[in-house]
């Protein structure tokens, strides 16, 4: 077993995407276990077939990458791996499999019970889910199954990928989507108005 701890923390942005490579390499060809500790999430993503989220020396969340991004068990997990939209909302009803529920800016929603990974009860609540599940619709695009109409408030241009703040109606902060920059795509301004699309499948509740 080989213990790395923040092997990478002072190497800069290239460097270091190099060397995770490399240390994936040489843990393939070694096959021993590696534990790599580290602050960086998306380090942790990139690095790692298993992750544990500690949070004061207990662990809250042990899982494989993409289930414990897609699937955080609770709020802090959520809010700690990555970049999560979080929407208040009210559970209005449980029935077996199904989940009703009201959310801020999006209105009424059904979704699966295994969409809420602490449980379901009626009461206040509130949905996350990840930038990339929600898309900005441009002329000729496909809604995916829900749309919701709301206003760009924030653009920040990454070259690749632009993330967007957009406003929906009744909701205080502005949700956080990611676009990649696809040829003859036009990036929206500052003040535009904005259909977004979602699915209630990338929804997870926090209750």
């Amino acid at each position: 077993m080989l213990l790395l701890d923040e092997p990478l923390s002072a190497l800069d942005k290239k460097l270091r995407e190099q060397m995770q490579s490399e240390l994936r390499r040489l843990q393939r060809q070694v096959g021993i276990t590696f534990i790599l500790v580290t602050h960086d999430q998306e380090e942790a993503l990139i690095m790692s077939d298993r992750i544990a989220v500690m949070f004061e020396g207990s662990i809250a969340q042990l899982a494989a990458p993409q289930q414990l991004y897609r699937r955080p068990v609770n709020r802090k997990v959520a809010d700690f791996i990555g970049v999560m939209n979080f929407l208040p909302a009210e559970v209005t009803a449980v029935n077996g499999e199904a989940i009703e529920v009201e959310v801020a800016g999006l209105g009424h929603v059904a979704i699966a019970s295994e969409q809420c990974p602490g449980g379901a009860r009626t009461g206040p609540a509130s949905v996350g889910f990840r930038p990339e599940t929600l898309t900005v619709l441009f002329d000729g695009d496909a809604p995916r199954a829900r749309v919701s109409d709301g206003v760009v408030d924030e653009v920040t241009y990454y070259g690749d990928m632009t993330y967007y703040g957009i406003r929906l109606p009744g909701v205080e902060a502005p949700l956080t989507i990611s676009m990649r920059n696809l040829f003859g795509r036009k990036v929206l301004e500052r003040g535009e108005a904005a259909r977004v699309s979602w699915d209630p499948g990338a929804l997870v509740l926090f209750c």
